[in-house]
């Protein structure tokens, strides 16, 4: 949801400092993050000294942990009326404006938000612990119609086992209904795509997480194996109500393995390989092919007085994916289902291709780069923010088969006041490398109102103007599609209200 060129000289300036600001940090007997923990939403860095997460219990008796995120945006698309007639105006209106940021899409980009609210519940203490996470993409109030896909309810619903004091090494076990994301481009979230570069996995199941400490490194390996509650009747009729069910996806079933290696705060590497298929004989045609997709990556997280750099590289393998269901997500896009196919590998390819992705974010503190430790977040600072992802497509549809896809972003902040700062941010996403008719951009202002120097809070007043080649299209109807008839908006005007506990 929201925070390069010169990365060889930053990892070098990195990597000079690492050994020193290590000496000075004692052992880190917790676990290295493979991923963001379930509990945590895909929203904007914090500043860097706030991440945001669950703490876990230190109390030996059972106690109550409450935490939350709401996000809150509304937003109004401006364009000029094609021949209006007598009574109509020649600007129009739209809410939700009319633009190409499918959020499952690859021209997402999350500098438009969208709404979210979520609240965590976790009740228990330093050994065992029962975590609820209610979530909703609306609000019914300010609602035309109600929407009941995106009134969520329970999002997720947990067990946490923490054994480390018994087996005397970090150990973790959570078992229940869970997300895990991988490849999260931002120091303490998804990054400025709010999008996972190897994975996510949303599965009922097990995982369980051990470190083994060894001085100032550590060790840390992760394994995860579950599936869904259920799959979709082969008589369920696609509507409104189901998210319009694709009653071939099958049963489907996730296992996936990290390993990891972290040396102080200062860096972190991991490795991954997930791996999601149905084999299930109850679908309408039996005679499908069983289906499966594969994930291999593997990324690296760089920090320090100069900055934090995300780098990541994925593989991904689709096989006759149509009827593997949404356990495991890849750049947003649920299963094999139409996100990938009519995204990625084009609707003739059967499921069958592959995406190769790479992605980075850098992201720097002007104050703490000049200042060091003795900087503490209160005073005035400039961030700076590049980050970009591209893929390269595989596929048995000849229409598909070798494009390339990039979208490539800069951001600077200016926070000058305890309570003032400013913003601003450039965007580019190419859906096909090769043909500019099929490129967009996007130029975005900020004013950013906060209630202190590190507030856990935001009101932000947003312009953005976008320009669109002749070939980008939006999405409309329900459900949405591609829709050429409509001209999507050029400029966008948002008030957006967040804040997280």
């Amino acid at each position: 949801m929201k925070r390069g060129l010169q990365v060889a000289m930053v990892l070098a300036s990195i990597a000079t400092s690492a050994s020193a600001l290590a000496e000075d940090e004692a052992p880190d007997q917790s676990l290295p993050r493979l991923g963001l923990l379930p509990g945590e939403p895909l929203v904007p860095s914090a500043a860097p000294s706030l991440p945001f997460g669950i703490h876990p219990a230190e109390s030996k008796e059972l106690v109550l942990d409450f935490h939350g995120y709401l996000l809150l945006p509304m937003e109004m698309g401006v364009h000029e009326r094609l021949n209006p007639v007598v009574g109509q105006s020649g600007t129009v209106l739209h809410t939700p404006p009319v633009i190409p940021q499918y959020p499952r899409g690859f021209e997402y980009t999350g500098v438009i938000p969208n709404p979210w609210g979520q609240l965590n519940l976790t009740y228990g203490n330093s050994i065992i612990s029962a975590t609820t996470i209610l979530g909703t993409g609306t609000f019914s109030s300010v609602q035309s119609w109600y929407d009941t896909v995106n009134q969520l309810g329970v999002y997720d619903a947990f067990l946490t086992v923490n054994l480390s004091k018994a087996i005397g090494i970090p150990f973790e076990a959570n078992v229940g209904a869970l997300t895990g994301r991988y490849g999260a481009m931002g120091a303490y979230d998804a990054g400025r795509y709010g999008t996972p570069l190897i994975a996510r996995t949303n599965m009922v199941g097990e995982m369980l997480t051990a470190a083994y400490p060894a001085g100032k490194f550590r060790f840390v390996l992760e394994q995860g194996f579950g599936g869904q509650l259920a799959s979709p009747p082969i008589n369920i009729v696609p509507a409104g109500w189901n998210g319009f069910v694709n009653p071939s996806l099958g049963s489907t079933f996730v296992n996936h393995v990290h390993g990891g290696l972290a040396y102080g705060k200062v860096l972190q590497l991991g490795l991954h390989y997930l791996t999601a298929w149905s084999q299930d004989d109850q679908r309408a045609n039996a005679l499908i092919p069983d289906g499966r997709i594969t994930v291999v990556g593997a990324d690296a997280h760089v920090s320090g007085q100069f900055g934090h750099l995300f780098l990541g590289v994925a593989h991904t393998q689709l096989i006759n994916a149509a009827t593997v269901a949404g356990a495991l997500e890849v750049l947003n896009a649920r299963g094999g289902g139409p996100d990938l196919i009519e995204g990625y590998l084009g609707p003739h390819s059967n499921g069958n291709g592959g995406l190769t992705t790479f992605g980075f974010q850098y992201d720097l503190s002007l104050s703490r780069l000049l200042f060091g430790p003795a900087y503490v977040g209160e005073s005035p600072d400039v961030l700076i923010s590049l980050f970009g992802i591209g893929t390269s497509v595989s596929s048995s549809d000849p229409m598909f088969d070798g494009v390339f896809k990039l979208k490539i972003g800069a951001e600077a902040t200016y926070d000058f006041l305890s309570w003032l700062g400013v913003s601003e941010r450039f965007d580019h996403v190419r859906l096909n490398s090769s043909d500019d008719k099929q490129a967009f951009s996007m130029l975005s202002s900020r004013l950013l109102f906060h209630t202190g120097w590190k507030a856990r809070n935001e009101i932000a007043l947003q312009y953005t103007y976008f320009s669109d080649g002749v070939n980008v299209y939006a999405r409309t109807g329900y459900p949405p599609i591609v829709d050429p008839s409509y001209n999507p908006d050029l400029h966008v005007f948002s008030l957006i209200g967040s804040i997280w506990w």
